[in-house]
């Protein structure tokens, strides 16, 4: 008869939990911080090709126009990608500013008619992805401490925000310093060009600069995907609720491998390149050495939890936080 109660209650308050967290309109703020072990022992993997983690949300890459630093959500227009994204949750993309009917709608109470519209628009919002630039103290702390030690390097810090609910974002992790970038659509991308000055010309001159016989270059295109950039420290991150927090990361350290000699050009960072001129990094590689690190495991908010391996670890610092986008959009 004890057992039967126990067990009546265990249902109870797992009946609860899963009913709280249906209802549960709570924030994280994740801070992660990546770190490489100077004096290591490990051997590396040897690899002709490197895995492509473009299709995560990158918000390490400078943003092109002022809109692009605006929030996140999982719901809106999707971006081209250059290459069909790992199964696992889908990385959201850049919306327009909130609308404020969204954001009263959000405000009502639970007994007030809300239009679907302005409902869906208020969750949008609560589960929006927001890129946090500044570093926390907890991170500034370790940072210090790790740059005054001997065997540890500080390398990357990406901070976020995200809802509780899914779908769950996927950040992509990775510093400023392309080993190869890859243009699929160089040969595409030459003759839109080419188009394009030939649209020009013609609306200079008029049409007797062009040879008879030729058809008009479209004025406007459909813009191809950005080049394939492979970073030396390259991988992702994604912190998913379901009964608890787990945060699961998958991180590379990859250093390129000349077998015919040194490297024709130096690694450079890819935002620094002109957007009108060649990527200096297209030359690929022979081969490249690998060291990864992929982990997935329950976290707790408000502690320091670290990720060790060999030559990457990863410190990361969650916390809840209460104020919502919307908020932080009027402040």
């Amino acid at each position: 008869m004890r057992y039967k109660i126990y067990f009546i209650l265990f249902v109870i308050c797992t009946s609860a939990i899963s009913s709280a967290q249906a209802q549960d309109s709570t924030r994280y703020r994740v801070e992660l911080l990546v770190l490489n072990h100077i004096n290591h022992s490990e051997e590396p993997r040897e690899a002709r090709y490197l895995e492509d983690f473009s299709p995560a949300l990158d918000l390490l890459e400078p943003p092109e126009e002022e809109e692009a630093a605006e929030p996140v959500s999982p719901v809106g227009e999707q971006q081209p990608q250059p290459a069909e994204a790992p199964p696992g949750p889908v990385a959201p993309n850049f919306v327009e500013e909130p609308d404020p009917s969204g954001m009263a709608a959000a405000d009502m109470g639970p007994d007030s008619e809300l239009d679907p519209e302005a409902e869906a628009r208020a969750e949008d919002l609560l589960n929006a992805v927001v890129h946090v630039p500044e570093m926390g103290p907890e991170m500034q702390d370790a940072w210090r401490r790790l740059k005054l030690s001997g065997p540890f390097r500080p390398l990357v810090h990406l901070a976020w925000e995200q809802g509780s609910s899914e779908p769950f974002p996927v950040l992509r992790v990775h510093d400023l310093e392309a080993l190869w970038v890859e243009d699929p659509w160089a040969e595409q991308r030459e003759a839109l060009k080419a188009e394009s000055e030939a649209a020009d010309a013609t609306a200079v001159f008029g049409d007797s600069f062009a040879n008879e016989g030729d058809e008009p270059a479209p004025l406007e295109a459909e813009p191809l995907p950005d080049p394939i950039a492979y970073y030396r420290l390259d991988g992702t991150a994604s912190l998913i609720r379901l009964r608890f927090l787990h945060l699961s990361l998958a991180i590379e350290w990859r250093e390129p491998v000349w077998e015919r000699g040194p490297a024709p050009v130096a690694p450079a960072p890819i935002g620094a390149l002109p957007e009108d001129e060649a990527v200096t990094a297209a030359v690929k590689p022979d081969s490249f050495r690998l060291y990864r690190l992929e982990q997935s495991r329950p976290i707790r908010t408000g502690r320091m939890e670290y990720f060790d391996g060999p030559v990457i670890g990863v410190l990361a610092w969650v916390t809840e936080i209460e104020e919502t986008p919307a908020e932080e959009l009027a402040d």
